[in-house]
């Protein structure tokens, strides 16, 4: 009978590897430890390759999220898997970085896990990269986690993707193409999507007071909070029609801020807003039809415009138009979150 040699050259690894965990199952154990056994060696290399990851040794945390965002503060729960009955010290340490901004802990880099509970929050700070909401391939850090009491200690890696939110314009529409609030944030969505901007692109919606059942009434000038439109501790930054990114403001505490813009939503002219200079939703001059905003094109009623100024109160509101105006203008697209 012929037999091929490359047939045969193939099958001596499999049969190789198959000899290996023979071996492995004889009455007297291999000590895996690759300083005293070839064989520790072999599988200490070729199993965590096979697996894709390295195991947490016992008595540390798994990470909620091993991604992180720069321009703000990141926090992530531990999660460990057994609760013990004492309080247990750990100690945290960056290992190194790629991001141009070094992460440093919110707070102290040691922490007590409480006893008999099995989670605790970390935070991380990153200042910001740049001026612009796009992430940076590449960017990185890891840190390391050391239980106090036993010495075990792990290293974790973790992405950084860029904490700025985008703004822009849309193209410009007159009030009979606007379509209501829905209307309008479908097509701020479909605009970040062509823009290729990061993070989900149904997220963006349009920068403008309304009243809407279809939708859910809309007052950028609300006071901050986890879910309102506008965020605390967040810088906004657009792309200027020249491809330069700008920051157009930053939000502390309070919202709107008392001092102007650094600079203004759009590079020049005039856009729909609906708000009063307070940045506060003005209902009657929203061209309002029934319950839905922006849907109203007939002259009996108006809607507000801001214009292109670091003034703060002049962005939001400058002047107002009649609803059946032919004039077209933009509106300001906004990343907010639900």
């Amino acid at each position: 009978m012929n037999s091929n040699p490359k047939i045969l050259f193939r099958l001596i690894p499999i049969v190789s590897l198959f000899s290996l965990f023979s071996f492995c199952n004889q009455a007297n154990p291999i000590n895996l430890d690759g300083s005293s056994s070839a064989a520790g060696v072999l599988l200490n290399v070729v199993l965590p390759s096979i697996i894709g990851a390295e195991t947490i040794p016992e008595g540390l945390p798994q990470l909620s999220s091993n991604v992180m965002y720069d321009a703000g503060n990141t926090y992530i729960d531990l999660t460990f898997s057994e609760q013990n009955p004492v309080d247990e010290n750990f100690t945290m340490q960056i290992e190194n970085y790629t991001t141009v901004s070094s992460p440093s802990f919110v707070g102290y880099n040691t922490f007590t896990l409480t006893a008999n509970t099995g989670t605790h929050s970390i935070g991380f700070a990153l200042n910001a990269d740049d001026d612009n909401c796009l992430d940076r391939p590449g960017d990185k850090f890891s840190f390391r986690i050391t239980k106090n009491s036993t010495g075990n200690t792990f290293v974790y890696n973790v992405t950084v993707r860029d904490g700025d939110y985008c703004v822009f314009e849309s193209s410009a529409k007159s009030l009979a193409q606007l379509g209501g609030l829905n209307a309008m944030d479908n097509h701020c969505k479909s605009l970040a999507s062509g823009k290729g901007l990061p993070r989900d692109p149904a997220h963006y919606k349009a920068m403008v007071g309304a009243l809407s059942i279809a939708r859910g009434d809309r007052n950028p000038g609300e006071s901050l909070s986890s879910t309102s439109f506008f965020r605390a501790n967040k810088r906004y930054v657009r792309k200027q029609g020249n491809g330069t990114w700008v920051k157009v403001f930053s939000i502390g505490g309070t919202w709107p801020p008392s001092s102007d813009f650094d600079n203004p939503l759009i590079d020049s002219g005039q856009y729909w807003t609906g708000m009063h200079s307070a940045w506060g939703r003005m209902d009657n001059n929203t061209c309002l039809n029934g319950s839905e905003s922006w849907t109203d094109s007939s002259g009996s009623s108006s809607g507000n415009l801001g214009t292109s100024s670091v003034v703060t109160g002049d962005a939001a509101y400058m002047t107002l138009s009649s609803c059946d105006s032919p004039m077209t203008l933009p509106f300001i697209c906004v990343y907010s979150p639900d």
